[in-house]
């Protein structure tokens, strides 16, 4: 399955990749070297869960910031 990926942290990047059919979206950012606890997957626009299977050709990963 070939799919694009937008990476959003500091700029932009775009992507494309070929996954397995039964990959998930933690399996996409492992894929990606991406660390899953720090950013969140969007699909269409709508957060997802990580342990979900990749359903969309086009994903957006957007690094999260947090602070005290």
């Amino acid at each position: 399955m070939k799919i694009n990926v937008k990476i959003l942290s500091g700029g932009i990047r775009n992507q494309a990749l070929e996954i397995s059919s039964d990959s998930t979206y933690e399996d996409l950012l492992g894929t990606l070297h991406i660390n899953p606890e720090i950013v969140i997957v969007f699909r269409k626009g709508e957060p997802v869960p990580l342990d979900e299977t990749v359903t969309s050709d086009n994903v957006e990963i957007m690094r999260v910031v947090t602070g005290g």
